[in-house]
């Protein structure tokens, strides 16, 4: 099912094919929209902060003693999104799929007119999971992580129902030559593969590790990633000044700089709202869905002003990064990151 939503107060459309994934949207006037004023189009959705493999890399420090949304909770954010006209919800953890009343989550969104995606650790995947994501889920993706046996049996799995499988990879200085193996593998199959989504790495878990360094290394991976043809390759905005440098071998139209608090959201497992899920617990005062509406939060939350205030800022202002001031590519990346210093160039 394809969506066209038009927006007049705004002077915009946005399509949003439900079975692809494909989200298009344009400007009556030829000019990009800056953020969406009726709420966001993705709310990023953490239905827990359970999982047994308690990684030191994870962002959420999630482990074996976490919590799961409330179902009451989870159906009252999706009465609120969909008012709000959100597409696309992306359930995630901890491990989403180790919610107990996970098969039901996937289907009341669909009933709710809305795709919902997740990625799993491949852990606790059933066939009942499977079934579910294939009748009612948007996209799938699973991590990718030494020793690789769940995530391959995940893929395997995948092509067996049908469904298009993504994999998501963490960057860091430590895992480029890891990142470059994947790339060069005759293991997987890849014609099961939809997508490979790489993520630039936040110093936020429970080991920190050294973050990407311009040299020949990154930029050996970077010149493969980008002309990779077994499968799609795409990267989080939070690599978007890596990108720079390989701009010509990329459509433009593809390049989106971050879309936090402009078009997506996230919502933790208790129902607090942030413009990020980095920003969790990360210096940031996130807003209770319970206590204030979707909408109310997106259209005025705090936080959610001061993102917009900092991705507004023209290069010759008061930019995060300075050396963005005199940069031709500024109109592209708009600094990279707003929070971590994760970007190429500071």
């Amino acid at each position: 099912m394809i969506r066209l939503h038009r927006d007049n107060a705004q002077n915009y459309y946005h399509i949003f094919d439900h079975e692809t994934g494909i989200s298009v949207r344009w400007g009556k006037n030829k000019e990009e929209l800056f953020w969406r004023e009726e709420g966001p189009e993705l709310l990023d959705i953490s239905i827990t902060d359970y999982c047994e493999r308690e990684c030191e890399f994870c962002y959420r420090k999630a482990n074996k003693h976490g919590s799961f949304m409330e179902s009451a909770l989870y159906e009252e954010i999706l009465l609120q999104a969909e008012k709000a006209g959100v597409q696309q919800i992306a359930l995630g953890g901890g491990n989403p799929n180790q919610h107990p009343d996970f098969v039901k989550f996937l289907e009341l969104a669909r009933e709710h007119h809305i795709v919902a995606s997740y990625t799993t650790n491949g852990q606790g995947m059933t066939k009942e999971i499977y079934q579910a994501t294939k009748k009612y889920g948007g996209a799938l993706a699973v991590s990718w992580y030494f020793p690789y046996t769940d995530a391959i049996n995940v893929i395997k799995e995948c092509g067996a129902y049908g469904i298009p499988v993504n994999i998501h990879f963490v960057l860091h200085r430590e895992s480029i030559l890891e990142a470059m193996d994947l790339l060069q593998s005759e293991k997987l199959s890849w014609e099961t593969v939809n997508a490979i989504l790489f993520l630039n790495y936040k110093p936020m878990g429970r080991k920190t590790y050294e973050g990407l360094r311009d040299d020949k290394e990154l930029n050996r991976f970077l010149k493969c990633a980008v002309s990779f043809e077994k499968c799609k390759v795409g990267f989080d905005s939070c690599m978007i000044s890596w990108l720079m440098k390989y701009k010509e071998l990329i459509a433009e139209e593809s390049i989106d700089y971050c879309e936090a608090g402009r078009f997506s959201a996230f919502i933790s497992e208790k129902g607090i709202m942030y413009p990020c899920s980095f920003l969790c617990g990360n210096r940031v005062n996130g807003e209770n869905v319970r206590e204030k509406k979707l909408v109310e939060i997106w259209k005025n939350g705090t936080a959610f002003q001061e993102m917009r205030s900092r991705l507004t800022k023209p290069a010759q202002q008061n930019v995060p990064i300075l050396k963005c001031a005199g940069c031709t590519d500024y109109r592209l990346c708009h600094g990279g990151c707003q929070e971590f210093t994760i970007n190429r160039c500071g």
